[in-house]
């Protein structure tokens, strides 16, 4: 059976960006995350047959605390620390969203989201 995570709407406090006041007053920035996956964890009700979605937490939060200049940056470490710690994983997609972003008017947010899919073994 598949499953999916769904974390929408972590919200960290971090210091990315490439302006000078952006690496020393930080700023708001929330993650959204679907990753895919199937187990029987349904069926033995067991978490070592799931995909640990606090583990999963915690590698995301992990990765939001070193700095970036880029959201793109952040998404694919983000993306390739996923990958390399749940190889189960079959599907992820990630939006990395800061809050007010430095432009030149009013901007509630600024969005990057990236996909992956795990290839089809032939």
């Amino acid at each position: 059976m598949e499953y999916t995570i769904i974390l929408d709407n972590m919200e960290f406090f971090c210091y990315h960006g490439c302006r000078e006041d952006e690496k020393i007053n930080g700023n708001t920035f929330t993650v959204d995350l679907r990753a895919t996956y199937s187990g029987s964890c349904g069926e033995s009700d067991n978490l070592d047959d799931a995909v640990n979605y606090g583990a999963v937490y915690r590698t995301i939060a992990a990765q939001m605390q070193i700095r970036s200049n880029l959201l793109e940056n952040l998404a694919w470490r983000i993306m390739e620390a996923l990958k390399a710690e749940y190889p189960a994983l079959d599907r992820i997609e990630l939006t990395v969203s800061k809050k007010n972003p430095p432009v030149d008017g009013p901007c509630a947010w600024s969005r990057i989201e990236t996909r992956w899919q795990k290839e089809l073994k032939k």
